[in-house]
């Protein structure tokens, strides 16, 4: 009786220890597994937000890029226009007198 005492005593002790080796195994498992997939969820939800920003970003650096380009491009036909006017109705030519002097007429 006494022996089967020992080994029922036995048995529980070691089941409590495994049961709580276990137990915290698992829940140290589940602690750091959680704060894996948090990092991880984090990580992507960061990295979403940057690529949007950088789209948005790429869209009115692209738009702001195309305004300039076409100013530009409207600014060379106006000053083009200008001086050739300018040169066929005769009023950037200049004329030499005999002191070297140039005026315009």
């Amino acid at each position: 009786m006494i022996t089967i005492n020992i080994l029922t005593k036995f048995h529980k002790d070691w089941m409590k220890t495994v049961t709580s080796i276990v137990y915290t195994s698992l829940t140290k498992f589940h602690e750091d597994w959680m704060k894996y997939v948090i990092s991880i969820v984090y990580t992507s939800d960061l990295i979403n937000i940057l690529t949007k920003f950088h789209k948005d970003w790429m869209k009115t650096a692209t738009s702001i890029i195309n305004i300039l380009t076409k100013f530009r491009k409207d600014w060379m036909k106006t000053v083009t226009s200008t001086v050739f006017t300018n040169i066929v109705d005769g009023r950037t030519h200049t004329r030499t007198t005999d002191a070297r002097h140039h005026t315009v007429t």
